[in-house]
């Protein structure tokens, strides 16, 4: 298939990476890039790979080695920029394309979705004053002016 971006949670025990990165490599898998981040429900484990299976086939092998949530989507190999490079590149962006704020804010975070919420009634426009980015089920970052906030 490609590269692709792979994101799940397991549980925070040894050996589940592992488990992970022996499934991707049992279907041709190679990470080229890792991410882990700490949650709640456990490790939110990110890779990118290529890996010459279909997506669907990827997410029931990590699913059976013991992820759960599983996603899996195409990536490019813009993904594997450095987080610095990635960050100015997507700044300049916005820089440009302000009107873009969600959709660049969610690609710098890696978020599935951030989206404006609108607020009171400003003459007969809505007063988009706050953004939020879903981090979690039933949890989300949200930033209104004049001050950010996690909710």
């Amino acid at each position: 298939m490609g590269f692709l971006r792979i994101r799940t949670t397991v549980d925070e025990r040894p050996g589940r990476l592992a488990s992970l990165a022996a499934a991707l490599a049992h279907r041709g898998g190679n990470i080229l890039g890792l991410s882990v981040q700490s949650d709640t429900d456990g490790t939110v484990d990110e890779f990118v790979a290529d890996i010459p299976a279909h997506p669907e086939t990827v997410r029931e092998a990590l699913e059976a080695a013991g992820g759960r949530d599983v996603k899996v989507v195409p990536a490019t190999a813009h993904e594997l920029t450095d987080e610095p490079t990635r960050a100015l590149l997507l700044a300049s962006r916005l820089r440009t394309m302000p009107w873009r704020l969600p959709e660049l804010l969610a690609e710098l975070l890696r978020a599935d979705d951030a989206r404006w919420v609108y607020g009171e009634a400003v003459s007969d426009l809505p007063d988009p004053t706050q953004l939020v980015v879903p981090v979690a089920p039933r949890r989300a970052a949200g930033c209104a002016a004049p001050s950010c906030r996690s909710r």
